[in-house]
């Protein structure tokens, strides 16, 4: 299932945002969610959440199989801020 990010809707199963982990090379475990953009930001879309113990990062532009990436290819995709 394919949807677009133009949309605030967020690909989902249920209800949920799909969220994944993993560890990186320095072994941070790190939390992946889409999320919508807040209501106050001018832009429509959804950005990839990455948060850890030490650090939150946004990515706004990411590839629609971002789910589907491998853990060393979903830490790359983490710098682009």
């Amino acid at each position: 299932m394919t949807v677009s990010r133009e949309h605030a809707d967020v690909q989902s199963s249920g209800d949920e945002a799909r969220v994944r982990s993993f560890t990186d090379d320095l072994g941070q475990t790190w939390l992946v969610s889409e999320r919508p953009f807040s209501e106050y930001d001018r832009r429509r879309g959804a950005s990839l959440i990455f948060s850890s113990e030490l650090a939150v990062r946004r990515v706004r532009d990411y590839p629609s199989d971002w789910f589907a990436l491998s853990d060393s290819d979903l830490a790359a995709l983490s710098w682009r801020v």
